[in-house]
């Protein structure tokens, strides 16, 4: 993986689903450590409605990079560092029951996978983008 698979896959689902370019793909040499605690996470603004577009753009961009299971500490790139994920949108994924926290990750839940079905589909421990083929059904 590299920073520019990043910014792709997060534009390709910002443009999607929000409307609009993301706001943010900080890329930085180190882990964010801090961000095992998930009290760091809730550091951030007043957590917003989870199901807005823009959360469950960067929910379906992270989804697609890592699959199920969201590193908190920053998703890795080879040579690139790590996408330190937004901590509002996740904030927000997690208050609003789309991920859990399970020690250093963020879990999809039944319920993240629900918003996310008409997109992506599991196929194994990853997520692909659902085919023309089965969005007609």
């Amino acid at each position: 993986m590299n920073n520019h698979r990043a910014w792709k896959t997060l534009s390709y689902w910002c443009e999607l689903i929000d409307g609009k370019p993301p706001s943010t793909c900080k890329l930085d040499g180190r882990p964010r450590t801090e961000a095992d605690q998930l009290s760091w996470w809730y550091q951030s603004p007043v957590a917003h409605n989870a199901l807005t577009s823009r959360n469950l753009a960067y929910l379906a961009a992270y989804v697609e990079l890592t699959g199920p299971r969201i590193p908190m500490r920053g998703i890795y790139f080879c040579f690139n560092g790590y996408l330190h994920l937004d901590r509002a949108v996740m904030r927000s994924l997690h208050a609003g029951g789309l991920v859990k926290d399970e020690r250093r990750w963020f879990l999809l839940t039944d319920e993240g996978r629900a918003q996310l079905e008409s997109w992506l589909v599991q196929d194994g421990n990853h997520f692909r983008r659902v085919s023309d083929a089965e969005q007609k059904g």
